[in-house]
């Protein structure tokens, strides 16, 4: 979904345009479009400065959510911009395992499962607000796990 900013900077108004993609989006500036990519391969995550006549934009994505920071306010959400924290590794160590745990365990519906929570995994390890966000993570991991092993019984259960 195509995300529009009019912005006002001095005299002059910019339009600034999201457009997601397949693999990468495109950020389009006053025209101007440039590719953007993603610091992960799980969801789209990505902080994007933008120069314009001596001032720093920001346009910023979580997900499906972007938004554009002026003057440090995010324009959609009103909330204070906050940088967004690079991906740490044993999150992507914990997203991995629980999705080949997952399909090891319980086929498709593991893997769903799997990855599911290694979006949430990943989204609250770089969400600025949590300040040591690896004990939620590890027990949505734990959670993950334990679901996919009671897919198994069950799945087990129902054969015999």
């Amino acid at each position: 979904m195509k995300k529009k900013w009019n912005v006002m900077i001095g005299e002059r108004e910019h339009e600034i345009i999201f457009k997601p993609g397949a693999f990468r989006g495109k950020k389009i500036v006053d025209g101007v479009s440039t590719p953007v990519k993603s610091t992960s391969m799980f969801i789209r995550v990505f902080d994007e400065p933008i120069e314009l006549e001596g001032k720093t934009l920001h346009l910023t994505a979580i997900g499906s959510k972007v938004d554009l920071a002026v003057d440090d306010v995010y324009l959609n959400s009103k909330k204070p911009y906050v940088p967004l924290n690079e991906i740490p590794r044993w999150a992507y160590g914990f997203t991995a395992a629980i999705i080949i745990i997952g399909w090891i365990l319980s086929g498709l519906f593991g893997l769903l499962v799997g990855t599911m929570g290694g979006v949430f995994i990943i989204k609250r390890s770089i969400s600025p607000i949590q300040k040591s966000p690896m004990p939620s993570c590890l027990g949505v991991s734990v959670l993950c796990v334990v679901i996919q092993f009671l897919c198994l019984f069950v799945r087990i259960a129902v054969a015999l």
